[in-house]
C-alpha cells in the first residue's frame, strides 16, 4: 500500500515566504541602513514575495483546469484571475508610491551618481579594501559602496546627507571611522588603526609613535583644486559630482608625524591638474597653474 502525499499549495506558500525572509535577514549588513536602503531592500522582497504568489496561483489553476472542465473552470479562472490582478496592482503601487515619497523627502530632489576617490595610508605604507565578490561586485550598501576601484560610490536618492559622511561609508563595508580608530576589511585581513598606539619600526628598530588619524582633502572650486586638512572629518559628505575631478579626493594617514598637508594625492586628481585643466592650490599657499609650485 502506497501512501501518496498531496503537497498543500498554502504550505509551501509560506514555507518558501519563510526561506525567503531567513535569506534575506542573513544576507543583510551589520550597519544601520538608510531610509533609502529601507526601502530599496523592501522593494526587492515585495518584488520576490509577489512573483511567488502568482506563480503558486498560476500553478493552482493549471492543476485545476487539467482535470476538470466546463462551467466550473470558468468560475476557477476568476478566482485565480483577480487575485493575480490584485497582487500585480498592489506591489506597482508600492514600488511607485516608494520612489515618489523618497523623491519627495530627499534633499537632493531625487536619485543621485556621485563618487570620491579615496587613498588609504599606515605608517607610510598604502593599504586597500578587500575584492568585492558576488553578483554586485561591491562592498557596502546599495546606495553607498566601493568597487574595488578606490572610489566612495553615492547612488540613489539621497534622504538625509548626514547618511553619506566618512563615517557612514565605513560602517558600511563594516569597518569604522572616528577621530580615534580607522578600520576596514582589508586584502589580506581586517585592518584596525587606533591613534596613539605606535607605528612598528623598520628592520626590528624599536616602534616609531605616537600615532593619529589625519585625513586631507582635495577639493574643486570653479578651476582650482585646493588641499585642506579635515579636523571633523567623521561628518564630512563627498562633494556632489560624478566626474573626478571636480569630484574629491580624500587622503586618509595613520602615522607619527603631525602634518598640515599631504604629498599623496589620488589619480584622477593629479592627471587633472598635471594636465592643465585645474590650477593647485596646496594648503596654506597659492600657486599657478602648474603642478606643485
Amino acid at each position: 500500500m502506497s501512501l501518496k502525499i498531496k503537497p498543500n499549495p498554502l504550505f509551501i506558500l509560506l514555507f518558501l515566504i519563510g526561506a525567503f525572509s531567513i535569506v534575506n535577514l542573513a544576507l543583510a549588513h551589520g550597519a544601520e541602513p538608510s531610509l533609502s536602503d529601507k526601502i530599496v531592500e523592501t522593494s526587492k522582497s515585495v518584488v520576490t514575495i509577489s512573483s511567488i504568489l502568482i506563480i503558486l496561483l498560476v500553478l493552482m489553476a493549471v492543476g485545476r483546469l487539467g482535470k476538470e472542465a466546463g462551467e466550473g473552470n470558468n468560475f476557477f479562472k476568476g478566482v485565480i484571475f483577480f487575485p493575480i490582478v490584485i497582487i500585480v496592482l498592489g506591489a506597482t503601487f508600492y514600488l511607485s508610491a516608494s520612489t515618489i515619497y523618497l523623491n519627495m523627502v530627499s534633499e537632493t530632489g531625487g536619485p543621485v551618481h556621485w563618487h570620491a576617490d579615496f587613498r588609504i595610508f599606515k605608517c607610510g605604507q598604502e593599504l586597500f579594501l578587500e575584492e568585492p565578490t558576488g553578483l554586485s561586485n561591491r562592498i557596502g550598501k546599495s546606495d553607498l559602496h566601493e568597487h574595488g576601484d578606490g572610489r566612495i560610490h553615492i547612488e540613489g536618492v539621497v534622504v538625509k546627507r548626514g547618511d553619506f559622511s566618512l563615517h557612514k561609508f565605513f560602517e558600511a563595508i563594516n569597518g569604522n571611522l572616528t577621530a580615534k580608530e580607522l578600520s576596514f576589511p582589508g586584502k589580506n585581513t581586517f585592518e584596525k588603526m587606533v591613534a596613539g598606539e605606535p607605528c612598528p619600526g623598520d628592520l626590528g628598530e624599536s616602534e616609531v609613535g605616537p600615532t593619529q588619524i589625519q585625513v586631507f582633502l582635495y577639493k574643486t572650486e570653479g578651476d582650482t583644486i585646493r588641499q585642506s586638512k579635515l579636523e571633523n572629518f567623521e561628518g564630512y559628505v563627498p562633494s556632489p559630482y560624478s566626474q573626478i575631478p571636480p569630484g574629491d579626493c580624500i587622503i586618509f594617514e595613520y602615522g607619527p608625524e603631525i602634518k598640515n598637508r599631504t604629498e599623496n594625492i589620488c589619480n584622477f586628481t593629479e592627471i587633472g591638474i598635471k594636465e592643465g585643466k585645474y590650477k593647485y592650490l596646496p594648503a596654506g599657499r597659492q600657486v599657478k597653474n602648474n603642478y606643485g609650485n
